[in-house]
């Protein structure tokens, strides 16, 4: 870790983005749903009628849509917790439903509300479930574990060999998600995976799960309530009306500027303004380098590398560079070395993150900014409060715009949707650092 970050500054480019997914290794595998279709006894009309559908090897798929669309029913067909009344479901171009049900599920992950985790084993057996009936031996399913343990941002030599009454509900979810990993499955299933944890360990767990899904390339399928966490997680959303009927399919840009139905439109509804910012990263945004330090620095040299930078504060990273506290240059003099104090409320923010997250972190921790990290949790910079509202005037501005248009085009002689509006002497208490 360097003596101070720059982060770029200037906005990725859709072809910058498209080189970077197309850079990006695959272990994923494809999906198709062919005429699939659930009727349940004593039921007039089928739970899912008739779905055809195509996942792309590599993808994250949202399904979204009010109770009782489907969409769980979908996503248990798929590895036949629930069986399919008609039609066909082909993973990697294979019919899987002619496969043993049981060995399908061994080569599927699944990750459930609430991690699911078998409470009375340790985190390291959790993991090792799967890779034990797969016949795995014990060196290669503890190297395993400790992979991936890293790969969600715990420490194994912590979380090994804690039960999971002893860990926190984000913690015990990013078990679920190792656990889901432990065979290298090339689809991963998550029903509900986050509903159950506070908005900001919410956010935190979308953003661990996009870095790892951009190192592993996994197919991902995710049933969620929440239309703002299908845009910001899926390459294509999947919104489903009753009996599990496709309105629309398509990525969440395309959803929200030309939705496909009456359905959609009043579905996305008065959040589509909203829904815009969450297409809008952090790393998208302007992001001002930060000085670090490391824990037991000598404190004389640390404040003179600050004050030649220009700051008054500064970030106090570990060993592998994630940040611990951002203390200012008089709270660091008050002792000889850089103290190993770490901020249990420390707001951070991923490169992955949307402005409503970094937003939400601000005003949880009554903060003028927050510290940005890469996927592995290395501070690269930190984000104004003032960059992030120049931002989202601008957002806003824009949407007003398509939404005149869009109201012309699609849906004359309704009223559009009210807007919400950040008043122009909005401005931060401090606009000379997060702090």
């Amino acid at each position: 870790m360097t003596d101070s970050t720059t982060a770029p500054t200037s906005k990725t480019t859709t072809a910058q983005a498209s080189s970077q997914r197309s850079d990006r290794v695959v272990t994923g595998e494809s999906i198709r749903l062919d005429g699939v279709v659930k009727r349940y006894r004593g039921q007039p009309k089928p739970a899912v009628a008739k779905l055809d559908l195509e996942i792309e090897a590599g993808d994250i798929v949202a399904f979204v849509g009010p109770s009782g669309c489907g969409k769980t029913t979908t996503l248990k067909m798929i590895n036949r917790l629930i069986e399919p009344t008609e039609g066909r479901i082909y993973i990697g171009g294979r019919d899987v439903t002619e496969e043993n049900p049981d060995r399908l599920r061994q080569s599927i992950g699944y990750v459930i509300q609430s991690g699911g985790l078998f409470p009375h084993w340790s985190v390291r057996k959790n993991i090792g479930a799967v890779p034990r009936m797969l016949k795995w031996d014990k060196k290669r399913i503890d190297q395993r574990t400790e992979y991936l343990l890293d790969l969600v941002g715990l420490d194994p030599a912590v979380f090994a060999d804690r039960l999971p009454k002893d860990m926190s509900g984000g913690q015990q979810q990013r078990v679920g998600v190792a656990r889901a990993l432990a065979a290298d499955p090339p689809v991963l299933l998550m029903d509900e995976p986050f509903g159950a944890v506070d908005p900001i360990t919410r956010a935190r767990l979308q953003d661990k799960l996009i870095a790892i899904q951009q190192e592993l390339g996994k197919t991902i399928v995710i049933v969620t309530h929440d239309f703002e966490e299908a845009t910001k997680l899926g390459d294509k959303v999947l919104i489903l009306s009753a009996g599990g009927h496709v309105e629309q399919y398509a990525p969440p840009e395309e959803i929200l500027a030309n939705p496909a139905t009456p359905f959609v439109e009043e579905f996305v509804g008065s959040g589509a303004t909203l829904a815009h910012l969450t297409l809008t990263r952090v790393r998208d945004v302007e992001i001002k380098p930060v000085v670090t330090a490391r824990v037991g620095e000598a404190s004389g040299s640390v404040i003179a590398r600050t004050k030649a930078a220009g700051e008054d504060w500064l970030v106090v990273v570990d060993a592998h560079g994630r940040p611990r506290s951002w203390p200012t240059i008089d709270e660091v003099s008050t002792k000889p070395e850089v103290s190993d104090y770490l901020d249990p409320r420390l707001p951070v923010v991923a490169q992955s993150s949307t402005l409503n997250d970094a937003l939400d972190s601000m005003l949880a921790t009554s903060q003028g900014g927050v510290l940005v990290t890469d996927g592995h949790g290395a501070v690269v910079g930190a984000l104004t409060i003032a960059s992030v509202m120049e931002k989202i005037r601008g957002q806003l501005a824009d949407v007003r715009d398509d939404d005149t248009v869009g109201y012309v085009e699609h849906t004359e002689g309704t009223a559009p949707v009210e807007t919400p509006v950040v008043a122009a002497d909005d401005e931060p208490a401090d606009e000379t650092g997060p702090r």
